[in-house]
């Protein structure tokens, strides 16, 4: 056979797979959204400069976040999505292909094949959102490595790298997942010296169970357990610390207990070893409990809605031979918008009072108040901002003093439904830093204006 024929033939055969595939298709939606932000921040540093610069420190930019994405439904219950997001500053000088405003990314990318092998058994493979219950333990990666130029905080990117295994036994549902958080390196060179490529001793790795019981219409149950194997945080290559390894198990009930109240309780404890240094661990014995509540008076105009929420994440000193200390996880909340940029999700005890109304059909204004204390007092132990103004940077580090009182904040935000695809927003934020911090002396602000398109 002639090479000829044989390039003929092959040529024949791509192309038949390829209609093949196209043919399979039986249904492709393409959907996306584009918001575009006016950020302006003020004295997130919480102190005053050593150079006497009373606005330390400060932010003013517009951004814009666009995604696109296609889901096709395939034969036999199988399901793929992929979605591509841009996140940039306004910004033309930093316009450029390789790390910079014009970098497009892969947001989600999975295949969902229902009915797998049997038919309560569905299997997710891929980069997807997993979100658990009120968000406390599980919804958020956390990696926003693609997000190097806005603030790290307001990034849309919460997907995990993972395989999911969902079995449906109606009314109970039972999820299983492993994840791949952090892939540092998956090849390790031979004779390389010590430090220079650790192969897969910085990974993080997550596993997990959660299983949901509706018990009735009005309440469900769910108990989950979550184990986090930290590589990365066990210390240096040359050191070779060992891993950071917490377990997290707990359970939450949601309940419609009358009409228009909603309440729900949550409780979790951790257990594990907590690394300290490349050499040194202790025991990690973590809890937190978190109660919500929230009424709406339906029949009255403006539908006012009042809420009430107490979250509490324990905390522990460096001094103590455990370590007590709330590890944040992956969480998906927000108690308040500027204390979820600048305070850890640990060591807190938090009431929340919460309010709304509609005092048009298209318009909801909402406040939000909340109290934070320390959970245990500390003194002298650092403190950075969990999230960075970069991508890179925190905002501040500091320390805590012996003093309870971690700050007051207030969040006041009104919505306008332009129409069903376009929603405008305003929403300020003001932050009062307790004695608890050693950098109390400035009042953190914020002003965020947006306009969200859905298509």
């Amino acid at each position: 056979m002639s090479k000829r024929l044989i390039v003929v033939l092959t040529l024949l055969f791509v192309v038949g797979i390829a209609f093949a595939a196209y043919a399979e298709v039986q249904n492709v939606k393409v959907s996306g959204d584009i918001v575009a932000s006016w950020v302006g921040r003020k004295h997130f540093g919480l102190f005053n400069s050593v150079l006497g610069d009373k606005s330390q420190f400060n932010q003013n930019l517009f951004m814009t976040q666009a995604r696109i994405r296609v889901d096709a439904d395939l034969t036999d219950n199988v399901m793929a999505t992929v979605r591509l997001i841009n996140e940039r500053v306004w910004n033309g000088n930093n316009d450029t292909n390789t790390g910079g405003d014009n970098k497009i990314d892969l947001d989600l990318a999975y295949v969902a094949l229902k009915e797998f092998l049997y038919s309560p058994l569905s299997i997710t493979v891929g980069r997807q959102e997993i979100r658990f219950g009120n968000g406390l333990v599980m919804g958020n990666a956390k990696t926003g490595t693609g997000s190097v130029n806005i603030p790290s905080d307001l990034t849309l990117r919460k997907a995990f790298d993972a395989v999911r295994a969902t079995l449906n036994y109606d009314p109970l549902i039972v999820d299983l997942l492993y994840a791949k958080v952090r892939q540092e390196s998956y090849t390790s060179a031979i004779g390389s010296a010590v430090g220079a490529d650790r192969g897969n001793k910085d990974d993080i790795n997550l596993m997990g169970v959660n299983a949901s019981y509706a018990i009735n219409k009005n309440t469900n149950a769910s108990v989950y357990y979550y184990h986090k194997n930290d590589k990365y945080k066990g210390g240096s290559a040359a050191a070779g610390g060992k891993s950071d390894e917490v377990s997290t198990i707990g359970g939450l009930v949601s309940s419609t207990p009358i009409e228009n109240l909603t309440a729900s309780l949550e409780a979790a404890y951790q257990f594990g070893r907590s690394n300290t240094t490349d050499t040194t661990q202790k025991n990690h014995q973590g809890y937190a409990v978190q109660a919500m509540a929230d009424y709406t008076f339906a029949k009255v105009k403006t539908t006012p809605k009042i809420g009430v929420s107490w979250t509490y994440l324990s905390g522990g000193r460096a001094t103590d031979d455990k370590n007590a200390g709330w590890d944040p996880m992956f969480y998906d909340q927000k108690l308040n918008n500027i204390t979820y940029t600048l305070l850890p999700f640990t060591n807190m005890n938090v009431i929340n009072l919460k309010a709304s109304c509609k005092p048009m059909d298209d318009v909801t204004v909402y406040a939000n108040y909340g109290y934070y204390e320390v959970a245990k007092t500390k003194s002298g132990e650092t403190i950075t901002s969990p999230f960075s103004y970069n991508g890179t940077n925190a905002y501040y580090t500091t320390t805590y003093t012996n003093k309870t009182h971690l700050g007051d904040a207030i969040d006041l935000t009104a919505t306008y439904d332009y129409t069903e695809d376009v929603q405008f927003a305003l929403t300020g934020g003001w932050f009062k830093p307790g004695r608890a911090l050693a950098v109390d002396e400035r009042d953190a602000t914020q002003l965020i204006g947006s306009m969200k398109v859905v298509f």
